[in-house]
This record gives C-alpha cells, structure tokens and sequence, in this order.
C-alpha cells in the first residue's frame, strides 16, 4: 500500500524550498538590471552573464561524486544558513559603497557556486523524502513550486526592488533563507553512506570520454543535443530584452516583469497540461519539431511585437518549452542505461552551458552595434538552421527516441 505524499520529511523539504524561493524571485533580474542601469552596456551585462554562469559548465563533473560521501542534509542546512549570512553581509556592502562592476560578478559567481553544490545535493536527497509509489507527484509538486512563486512574487519582488533597491532583495533572500535552514534541520532520514575514495581526476576524464563515444553513437540523442546547443546559444537573445525595454519610450521595468510572468506562467500550466493530459505517443516528435519552430518564429519576430503581443509570445513559449522538455527528458532518461545516466547528463549540461555562456556574449557584443530586432531575427534563423541541420537529417532516429511510450 502507497504511504501518504505529506510526510514529515517531504513537507519539510517542501517548505524550506518554498521559502527558499519566495526569497529569492527577482534577485537574478535585479542583479542584471542594476549591471546594466549603472553600465549602460549590452556587452558589459553580457559578460557578467556569462561569468556568472561560469560554475554550472564544469562544477558538476567534480562535485557531484563528492556530495555522494558527505550527508547530504548537512550540506542543503549548512549551504542555506551559510549563504542567509552572506546574503546579509552583501546587504551592508551594497548600501554602504557606490557600484562597482567587479563586485557584482563576484557576488553573482558566489550565488551560482552555492547553486551547485545546493542542487546537487538536494537532487541526491530529494527523492530519499518522497514515499514509494509517490513519485510522480512528489516531482510534480516541487517542479511547479519556481514558475508559481514567479508568477505570484516576482511582481511584488520588481516592485521592492524599484523602491527600496537591490539591497532590499538581498535583505529578504539571507532572511528568508535562514527561516528555511531552520525547517530543513528538522528532517529525520538516515543517510546511507557510499565508501569513501580517492579523488582522481583521470577517472573523471574517462567517464566524460566514455559518454562522448556513446552520444556519438546514438545518433538520435547526439542529434537532440546538438540541436539544443544551437537553441541555448539562441536564448542569449534575452539578455537584450530589458536594454530594450529600458530604452522604449513605452515600457518600463513593470512591464518587464509582467512579460517574466507570463512567461513563468506558460511554464506552469505546461506542466499541469502535461501532467493531466497524455500526448499521442505518435505524435510526440511533430509536437516537439511545432515547438522549436515556434521559438525560432516568436522569438525572431519578438521586438517587432506590441506588448500585449510580447506577452501572448511567452506564455506560449512557456507552456510549449515545457511540454517539449518533458518529450525530451523523459524520451531520453528512459532510453539510455541506467550506468550511463550521470555521465551523459554531465556532458549534455556542459555542451549547453557553454552555449548559454557563448550564446549571451555574442548577443551583448551584438547589441552594441547592430539593432535588436535584426540580432533577435538572425538568432531566429539559427534555430531553424538547427532543426534542418541536426534535427531533419537524423528524424528517422529522433523519432524512434521521442515517439515511444515512457
């Protein structure tokens, strides 16, 4: 018989997740739009982007075997209650000096360091605290609980940040994450150790080596991943959306943050409509081939659109970007083996990091000279080049991987 979802332990965890992330809603945007309110650079933002993001390209390939010896509780406790009194102590150093670029990237690589380690650690721990036989229930409730607190903070967090300043943000995030250690020392699981070994970095250089050769091999997979190369180089187009916004005549910050949203929206009721409603299973690759046509069409045509058409464009990217994901992941985790799960995903998170990271600079470097709506245009074709390059050529064995009952 089926335990119950709300157990102590995974309402715990739930909680301080919920707390954690009611804290930290707007502190990405107001980062980003502080750098480039006091900068005035497309490029310079684009550049503290993609340092910031620096942490996720190759952290994980040596972290995660490490979280693996240590108590994973400990880590999530101490990594909250350690950055609550970090984010304190930003809060005194943000109103006490002028701005300076160089502390913003430090303070941006410090957030996403701890992000590592956090997500790490909490995706080893997580599915320890949800029932047998409640998984999927248990992944569908934390998975909505940042597109909801998006939706629903994110405007009052634009606001706080209007009148009060990033510091504000930074005030409420060490605060609230502070509350959230304290809830999450209260979980009782007994963790079971793994023996301990030598850290040897060539063994990692062989499991990295090892999924290169298989991904080569399947060709649908490294199909799907090169593609999706290709379509987290062309988000980079986003780090030009509040420059334009901050330059209309027309739009302001209020406005920015509404598009976030909706966008954050669609994302949430993607989820609940891929939750309820089962897709054909036939159908599924011509969903997703609809889908990234989608973003290239929407999103190259983007800063053409009036506002209230901006927003319609979100929602529907959100909710399609998440159903197309869901087709993706769960195709793919449940085609490859088992063993070979970790050092797959490892490669495919640092072949897209790296996108991000390229796809951010070139469009910063872009915005300085050339118009938007031209940059968000060519971005646009990439996509599509994508689809005809990768996709189309090898549809037959995307299709075998996508069209497939999971």
């Amino acid at each position: 018989m089926n335990e119950k979802l709300w157990t102590k332990n995974f309402t715990i965890m739930m909680i301080g997740t919920i707390i954690s992330a009611i804290g930290g809603v707007g502190l990405s945007l107001a980062l980003s739009v502080t750098v480039y309110d006091n900068t005035a650079s497309t490029l310079l933002t684009g550049l503290y982007s993609a340092i910031t993001i620096m942490p996720s390209v190759v952290m994980p390939l040596f972290i995660g075997p490490l979280i693996d010896r240590y108590s994973r509780k400990k880590i999530i406790v101490g990594s909250d209650a350690l950055m609550g009194f970090v984010f304190l102590l930003f809060t005194l150093l943000i109103r006490k000096w002028d701005f300076n670029y160089y502390i913003y990237v430090a303070i941006g690589i410090i957030i996403n360091v701890n992000g590592v380690i956090y997500m790490l650690a909490y995706e080893s721990l997580f599915p320890n605290l949800i029932p047998k036989g409640r998984y999927q229930k248990g992944y569908s409730i934390a998975t909505l609980i940042y597109p909801l607190t998006n939706v629903l903070v994110l405007p009052v967090a634009t606001l706080v940040f209007q009148n009060y300043g990033v510091a504000a943000l930074f005030l409420a995030e060490g605060v609230f994450l502070l509350i959230a250690s304290a809830f999450e020392f209260f979980i009782d699981f007994k963790e079971e150790f793994v023996t301990k070994k030598k850290f040897e970095p060539s063994a990692y250089q062989n499991d990295i080596k090892e999924g290169l050769q298989y991904l080569i091999q399947e060709k649908g997979i490294w199909s799907v991943y090169l593609f999706f190369v290709v379509m987290m180089f062309s988000d980079g187009i986003s780090v030009l959306v509040y420059p334009f916004f901050e330059k209309s005549a027309t739009l302001s910050i209020v406005n920015y943050s509404l598009l976030l949203s909706l966008q954050s929206g669609g994302y949430m009721f993607g989820g609940f409509f891929h939750y309820f409603v089962k897709l054909p299973t036939e159908k599924r690759f011509l969903i997703s081939i609809a889908v990234y046509s989608m973003f290239a069409v929407l999103g190259g045509l983007f800063f053409f659109m009036p506002f209230y058409l901006m927003l319609v464009s979100k929602f529907l990217l959100g909710f399609g970007g998440m159903n197309s994901a869901n087709i993706r992941v769960s195709s793919i985790n449940h085609y490859i083996r088992d063993e070979m799960r970790g050092r797959i995903n490892a490669v495919y998170h640092m072949l897209v990091s790296i996108a991000m990271i390229s796809g951010r600079l070139v469009a910063g470097w872009l915005g300085e000279f050339l118009a938007y709506p031209l940059i968000a245009i060519l971005y646009g074709i990439f996509i599509l080049l994508g689809i005809y390059f990768f996709i189309m050529p090898n549809r037959q064995e995307v299709k075998v991987l996508y069209n497939r009952e999971v």
